[in-house]
């Protein structure tokens, strides 16, 4: 059994995911080193279409936006009048959102960065010996899809 065969459809989309914004692949390759339809990927990529933009920002620019909110929400409730300062449901609601988006870039940190690694060294090592870069792709390969697979 392969690890491609032990990666449920909600970690084939996260690596899936990770290799479209990252790669310059067709969704056939796409659909092929992940193990999924043609059609599941280019339902997938609709999703991710907007992105890309995103990738314009980094992780650390995220994380500093996601805690200036948090903090706004905060001074917020904190300037209410005197006995009403607890959050409204509304407001308690914005606070876990805000949370669990900086526990996800947190967390998505860890694979992303070894993806990140791992092209790089593959890009280095492809100018020096190109059999050993595809050696060792596959072998990054294998460890992002079980890095996917402990992070669920």
């Amino acid at each position: 059994m392969t690890t491609n065969d032990q990666l449920n459809i909600t970690q084939r989309k996260e690596w899936a995911k990770l290799v479209y914004l990252k790669e310059n692949v067709t969704q056939q390759e796409l659909a092929e080193r992940v193990g999924v339809s043609r059609n599941t990927i280019n339902k997938w990529c609709r999703e991710w279409e907007g992105l890309k933009l995103n990738l314009l920002q980094t992780r650390e620019e995220r994380i500093a936006s996601t805690l200036a909110q948090l903090n706004e929400l905060d001074q917020s409730i904190a300037a209410k009048d005197e006995g009403k300062r607890f959050p409204t449901t509304s407001e308690a609601d914005i606070r876990r959102k805000l949370t669990a988006d900086l526990e996800a870039l947190e967390q998505d940190a860890s694979v992303r960065d070894i993806y990140n690694v791992s092209r790089d060294l593959l890009d280095w090592l492809k100018a020096r010996d190109l059999d050993k870069a595809k050696e060792l792709s596959n072998y990054f390969n294998e460890y992002i899809k079980e890095r996917i697979q402990w992070a669920k």
